[in-house]
């Protein structure tokens, strides 16, 4: 039991979001939800919605041991453990900070996508 209690706790903590603000999202009272993350507990299954819905995971992650620490979001990505790191990462960041690698990344992108353009490719063969 514990296990779910902490696989939730470890959850919110990474999403940064306050057991109140998880009550605000879910309708589980504050005195539920930190019997569950302490282990006295489970979560109902209207509960365990709430909690997979607002934790944005699957309640398979959330209820069984045997799942990987991969994070299946509700949108049906996968994170391995490298991304999950590198998301862990950029929290540490301030906002300003976090945008200006965003905005280097898509720049990188950008500069791929041009590299291999067909027209790209033209106009360098117009110059030999």
């Amino acid at each position: 039991m514990a296990y779910v209690g902490d696989r939730i706790k470890k959850r919110r903590k990474e999403l940064h979001l306050t057991i109140a603000q998880v009550r605000d999202k879910t309708g589980i009272s504050t005195g539920n939800l930190s019997e569950i993350e302490n282990g006295k507990k489970l979560p109902s299954a209207p509960a365990l919605l709430g909690l997979s819905n607002a934790l944005n995971c699957t309640c398979d992650w959330i209820l069984r041991d045997d799942v990987s620490d991969n994070i299946t979001l509700k949108s049906d990505i996968s994170l391995d453990n490298f991304e999950i790191s590198l998301i862990k990462e950029l929290r540490t960041l301030s906002k300003s900070e976090q945008i200006e690698i965003f905005e280097i990344i898509k720049i990188k992108n950008k500069l791929k996508g041009e590299k291999s353009s067909p027209s790209q490719l033209d106009n360098s063969s117009k110059l030999a």
